[in-house]
């Protein structure tokens, strides 16, 4: 009988989940609010009160707990049913369920404190004050630059060259300081400007700066240019520089960085403390939900899952008319009524293929054997129609008679092998197992087709272990391997071996047969189908040799498969259990 938790306990574990969840929600809206006052270096001041509301909402949560907790053993104090196997069951939950919820809780508390701690590190600390340092000395030295330049005797002697056009002197100077983008020399008389226009201190700008030394710095086009002013021989000159592509805003980034790590160094000491207190504040509620949910979960579901695991055990055996019955009321009637669906559907399924897989194959039969009988009928008729008429003119002689009689035993000769091989494919009843000693049989094989065939070179391999006498049908693993044999023949080969081994599996050994071939390959849209009946490329051929090596084989509890690749020939593989009792 079925015992169901009383309404006014399921009712508490569902307002335990919903008040949780809520308050959760609530906790991490208020540990965001409390951060982002703690990061700003702003003050707690009401955070304060939302600290302290929510360490009053844990033990409310946890009293709330415990005495649903003491409900349910109470319950099975007094005997009810089901009780003791729930509680074990959720006992082992929740026991899962406190070690996976302590080690959620106190790795990231161990994580989030090493995390702060890198992030921190006094390191970076240094390395963006060492960033800063550098791009403020880095921008000194390019002006350092331009003034020992625009002071240097050589750019004098080189202005005062009258022999030198613009660009050459452009071009020494570039050689002498390839950091330098552009010059601007006014007044005297000779007035230049030389390298990159786009970089040229503004002429309508020059009215504002007549003193010596560094021009305001400019940004053009996101590079950070200086200028240096000098006023030599009556005349302005102003050197420029640009420094890398977005200097300024990358050194912009490395203070406001630098900044931002000393202000959260300070107040290291109080984030992981928070940190500390809102992890421990949520997690340890979620311990008792857990459990909860869990004995809620178990109670629900146990039943149900235990119909399902009987039926999926029915529908294993073979059984589709299993169904389960409908119940109004059961939580998992969302799966049961598909499941019976399902079962209908197998059922109706099941009857479609095997109608569908047996009409195919009769029809695939009735139409390989009207061929296959169509063949050598001819020739009977037309050898007897001759006979006839050459008795209705009194013609017939025994020369005739002989060869007409020769031409219909053939052909029978041929229906008779036909039917042989259906007889053969569909099973010739049981198999009549005896003593067989394989070695000998497949020797005895092997010399009978390379005497029919000396046209091929054949190859025994020797066996490298002595073979042991096997509980078989002798004439059946004789068609097997003469089937093989014929096979490879078919495939036009030069050259055949065979060879027998033993191999070892975990519980039985084997008896390994291989025949090897030289011939044409197995192309790989044939592949798929090589054991299939009517699987044959040759015309004169219904195409069961493979198929019935393959029921042999599989009778006798064995393995066959192979390997090929076109143009170099094939290898069957029989592995037969090595056993000596029936």
């Amino acid at each position: 009988m079925r015992s169901n938790p009383s309404p006014t306990t399921s009712r508490y574990v569902s307002l335990i989940i919903v008040v949780y969840t809520a308050v959760t929600i609530l906790i991490l809206f208020w540990a965001a609010q409390v951060f982002n006052t703690v990061i700003r270096g702003a003050a707690l001041g009401d955070s304060t009160a939302i600290l302290i509301s929510s360490t009053l909402i844990s033990p409310i949560l946890l009293s709330i707990s415990a005495i649903i907790w003491a409900k349910f053993f109470r319950r099975k104090r007094h005997g009810v049913p089901g009780y003791r196997l729930k509680l074990k069951l959720t006992g082992l939950f929740a026991l899962v369920m406190f070690s996976a919820i302590l080690l959620a809780g106190l790795f990231p508390i161990f994580l989030l404190n090493a995390s702060i701690d890198l992030w921190l590190a006094p390191e970076n600390g240094l390395a963006l004050e060492a960033g800063e340092h550098l791009s403020s000395e880095y921008q000194k030295d390019a002006f350092s630059r331009l003034e020992n330049l625009v002071e240097s005797d050589y750019l004098s002697l080189l202005l005062n060259d009258v022999s030198r056009d613009a660009g050459q002197v452009w071009r020494e100077l570039r050689d002498v300081a390839p950091y330098l983008d552009a010059i601007q020399i006014t007044g005297g008389g000779r007035g230049r400007m030389m390298g990159n226009f786009e970089l040229f201190f503004p002429p309508g700008d020059f009215g504002k700066y007549n003193e010596e030394g560094a021009l305001p710095v400019r940004n053009v086009d996101g590079q950070t240019v200086l200028s240096w002013q000098s006023f030599r021989d009556n005349r302005r000159i102003i050197l420029t520089s640009a420094l890398a592509r977005d200097f300024e805003t990358n050194v912009s980034r490395i203070i406001t960085a630098h900044d931002g790590w000393q202000r959260r160094d300070g107040i290291r000491g109080t984030i992981k403390s928070l940190l500390g207190f809102f992890v421990l504040l949520i997690t340890g509620p979620l311990i008792l939900i857990a459990i909860f949910a869990g004995i809620a979960l178990n109670d629900m579901l146990v039943s149900s899952l235990t119909v399902l695991g009987e039926a999926t055990k029915k529908i294993s055996e073979g059984n589709y008319s299993f169904k389960i019955p409908d119940s109004e009321g059961k939580e998992l009637d969302f799966l049961t009524k598909p499941f019976n669906q399902m079962i209908n559907g197998l059922s109706e399924n099941r009857a479609k293929i095997v109608h569908s897989e047996r009409l195919a194959a009769w029809q695939v039969i009735s139409q390989r054997l009207a061929h296959e009988l169509r063949n050598p009928l001819t020739p009977i008729k037309l050898s007897a129609q001759r006979i006839l008429g050459k008795a209705k003119d009194g013609l017939l002689d025994i020369g005739l008679v002989q060869k007409a009689s020769r031409l219909i035993l053939r052909e029978v000769n041929n229906l008779d092998k036909l039917l042989q091989d259906l007889r053969d494919f569909a099973g010739g009843g049981p198999l009549k197992r005896s003593r067989l000693d394989i070695e000998h049989l497949t020797t005895d094989i092997f010399e009978k087709f390379r005497a029919i065939h000396p046209e091929i070179e054949w190859l025994l391999v020797p066996r490298e272990v002595i073979l042991p006498i096997i509980m078989a049908d002798a004439r059946q693993i004789g068609r097997v391997i003469s089937n093989l044999i014929m096979n490879a023949l078919e495939a036009n080969s030069t050259e055949i071996t065979i060879k027998l081994d033993m191999i070892h599996s975990e519980t039985v050994p084997f008896i390994h047969l291989v025949v090897l071939d030289n011939g044409e390959g197995i192309l790989l849209e044939r592949a798929k189908s090589i054991f299939q009946p009517y699987n044959s490329t040759r015309e004169r051929s219904i195409g069961l040799g493979l198929a019935v090596a393959q029921r042999i084989v599989n009778d006798h509890h064995g393995q066959i498969w192979f390997e090929s690749e076109i143009g170099k020939g094939t290898a069957f593989y029989v592995a037969l259990p090595a056993r000596e009792e029936l």
